[in-house]
C-alpha cells in the first residue's frame, strides 16, 4: 500500500535528520554537480525568504545501497532495521546546505577538510551585505561563516570577537544586527517535503514525475539504475549512460536521448524494446553484461553511421530504430566483414528513403525486427521487411523545406554529402561538424541547399570553410569551379546563368540536377522515385 505524506519542516530539522542518518543518498542518484555560483544563489534565496522547491524522500519496500558522501562529510549508512528515508529529489540542494551549515567543530563526522574549505566554506560578508567564499586563508573579521548562523554558542562567541577587534561600536552593533537578523532568516527557514512509504521504484518514479515542483522527468535509466546498482561491480547504468554520451561527443553524437540507449539495451535482449519490459529484464544474471557489451556496440554503431554514411551528427539520423537494429547487429557481429558492412549500407538507405518506420505499426516493427535478426545468422535472408511482396517502397516528393526534423529533408542532405564524397568513408578524427551552406544569399530553400562537412584545421577546404557567408556563390567565379561542379552538383549552364543574373533559373536548373542524380541512385535501390 502506497501512502504519499506531504510536510512542512524548518530547514535545520533536514540537516539534523542527515547528520544522524535519518535520510540517506541512493548511490542511484545523480552525482553532486553544483558549483559555487548554484550555491551561493540558494543562500541568497534563503536569506530573502524565496522558495526553493520541495523535497521528495522515500522509504520503499526494498532497500538500496546509499552514498556514506554528503558533500564534504562521511555519513554511515544506517543497518537496514533502523528506519531512515531516501532522497528522491532535492539532493543537490540539500548536499549545498549540509555541507555549508554543519558547523566542523561541533560534529563527530568524518569530513574531507580540502573539500569543505574549497567548495562549502560560504561566508556572509556583513559590509557588502551578500554571500561570498573567502579569497584567502585569513578571512576578515567582518565575514561570517553561515555555519555560525545556526550554531548558538558559535553566533555568541563570533559577535564578542567582532565586538572585540572593530573600535567603531556603533558599527559593530550594525553588523552584529545584521548577522542576526539572517540568523533568524535561515532558523526559521521552512521547507515542504512530500514521504513515499512503500511501492517500488516504478512507484516513485511515476509520482516524482508528477509532483516534482521544477516540472523534471526522470528518464527510465533512473529507475534502471535503482534496480540494478551492483556495489560489487560498481555498475550503475546511469553513470554508464554520462559515459557514453561523452564519448559520443567524438562523433557528434552525444545529444542522443538517454530512453534510445535503453532501448537499445532492451532489444539486445532479442525482441523489440515494446516487448521487453525493464523491470523483468533487470532481474536476469546477464543484465550487467549485455547492457555493458550493448554500450560498446552504440559506439560502434554511431561510428559505422559517421564513417561509413556520413551521419555526421545525430540530428541527421533519420530515425532513432535505425540506431536500435544497428546496435543489434553489432552486438551480434563486432567485426563484420565486407559484404555485411555494404548490406547494412543497402538497407540504411532503404529505409531512409521508404519511410519504413513511418509507415510501419510497431506490429510490423516487430516483424522487420525480427527479419533483420534472420539476417545476421542468414545472409541469404532479405534483411529488408515488406509486407506487401513484390510490391516497391514508393519514395515521397522532393522537400519543400530543409529542416531536421523532417526524414525526407535528412535524406537529400545525406545523399549530397555522400554524393559529393563519392560515397567513401570518412575519418571521424578528421572530421569537426556538418555545415549547411546555400548556393545562393536569401534562397535558403532546398534547391539551394549545399551540406558540407567541416574538417578539422590540417583537413580543411580553406576557401570553403573561412568564407563568412552562407552564400558560395563564389564558386562560380572560382578557378576550382570543376571540382566545385562535382562535389556540389553544379553545371556550366548555372555558371552561365549566374553571369547573367538569372538567379532563379540557377536554382530551377540546380533542382532538376538533384531530381535527376538522386532518382538515380534511390531507383538503384530498388525503390519508386
Amino acid at each position: 500500500m502506497l501512502k504519499v505524506t506531504p510536510k512542512v519542516t524548518r530547514l535545520i530539522n533536514y540537516i539534523r535528520d542527515i547528520e544522524e542518518g535519518k535520510l540517506q543518498i541512493p548511490t542511484f542518484q545523480r552525482d553532486f554537480v553544483w558549483g559555487k555560483k548554484e550555491k551561493l544563489e540558494l543562500f541568497e534565496s534563503l536569506k530573502l525568504g524565496y522558495p526553493i522547491g520541495s523535497l521528495l524522500f522515500w522509504k520503499p519496500n526494498d532497500t538500496f545501497f546509499v552514498k556514506e558522501e554528503i558533500g564534504p562529510y562521511r555519513v554511515p549508512a544506517r543497518v537496514q532495521n533502523e528506519q531512515y528515508l531516501y532522497i528522491l529529489d532535492g539532493f543537490q540542494r540539500l548536499s549545498t546546505l549540509f555541507g555549508c551549515l554543519i558547523n566542523p567543530d561541533n560534529t563527530e563526522l568524518q569530513r574531507n577538510e580540502v573539500e569543505r574549505v574549497k567548495e562549502f566554506a560560504i561566508y556572509y560578508d556583513l559590509i557588502a551585505e551578500e554571500f561570498t567564499f573567502s579569497r584567502s586563508a585569513t578571512t576578515e573579521i567582518t565575514f561570517i561563516p553561515v555555519n555560525t548562523l545556526i550554531d548558538t554558542y558559535a553566533f555568541l562567541d563570533y559577535g564578542e570577537r567582532l565586538r572585540s577587534t572593530l573600535t567603531d561600536r556603533a558599527l559593530a552593533s550594525e553588523l552584529i544586527d545584521r548577522a542576526r537578523t539572517l540568523s533568524s532568516s535561515i532558523l526559521d527557514y521552512e521547507l515542504p517535503s512530500i514521504e513515499i512509504v512503500g511501492g517500488s521504484i516504478e512507484d516513485a518514479v511515476d509520482i516524482f514525475s508528477r509532483i516534482n515542483s521544477k516540472g523534471a522527468k526522470i528518464s527510465p535509466d533512473w529507475m534502471v539504475s535503482a534496480l540494478t546498482y551492483n556495489q560489487e561491480h560498481n555498475f550503475r547504468l546511469g553513470t554508464e549512460i554520462d559515459r557514453l554520451l561523452f564519448q559520443l561527443k567524438e562523433y557528434n553524437f552525444e545529444k542522443i536521448k538517454r530512453e534510445l540507449v535503453l532501448q537499445c539495451i532492451q532489444s539486445a535482449f532479442g525482441k523489440y524494446y515494446f516487448d521487453e519490459k525493464v523491470a523483468g529484464l533487470v532481474k536476469k544474471s546477464n543484465f550487467i553484461p549485455v547492457a555493458i557489451r550493448t554500450l560498446e556496440s552504440i559506439v560502434r554503431a554511431v561510428a559505422f553511421l559517421f564513417e561509413e554514411l556520413l551521419v555526421i551528427d545525430s540530428k541527421l539520423l533519420p530515425y532513432s530504430s535505425q540506431l536500435i537494429f544497428l546496435t543489434y547487429f553489432f552486438n551480434e557481429v563486432p567485426q563484420p566483414t565486407h559484404f555485411q558492412l555494404k548490406k547494412l549500407k543497402y538497407w540504411f538507405w532503404v529505409t531512409t528513403y521508404s519511410g519504413y518506420f513511418t509507415i510501419y505499426s510497431l506490429s510490423k516493427q516487430r516483424l522487420a525486427f525480427n527479419q533483420f535478426k534472420e539476417f545476421i545468422t542468414d545472409p541469404d535472408v532479405d534483411m529488408i521487411f515488406n509486407d506487401k511482396p513484390g510490391t516497391p517502397f514508393i519514395v515521397s516528393e522532393f522537400p519543400k523545406t530543409i529542416y531536421f526534423g523532417s526524414v525526407r529533408a535528412k535524406a537529400l542532405v545525406l545523399f549530397l554529402l555522400n554524393k559529393g564524397n563519392d560515397f567513401t568513408p570518412i575519418n571521424a578524427a578528421n572530421v569537426d561538424e556538418l555545415k549547411i551552406y546555400y548556393l545562393l544569399e536569401n534562397h535558403q530553400i532546398p534547391e539551394g541547399v549545399v551540406p558540407m562537412i567541416s574538417y578539422t584545421p590540417d583537413q580543411s577546404d580553406a576557401e570553403v570553410v573561412q568564407t563568412k557567408h552562407r552564400d558560395l556563390s563564389y564558386m562560380f567565379d572560382s578557378p576550382n569551379f570543376p571540382d566545385y561542379a562535382e562535389r556540389f552538383l553544379l553545371s556550366d549552364q548555372m555558371r552561365n546563368l549566374y553571369q547573367i543574373g538569372d538567379f532563379q533559373g540557377i536554382l530551377l536548373s540546380r533542382k532538376d540536377l538533384m531530381l535527376y542524380h538522386e532518382s538515380q541512385f534511390v531507383q538503384s535501390l530498388g525503390l519508386v522515385f
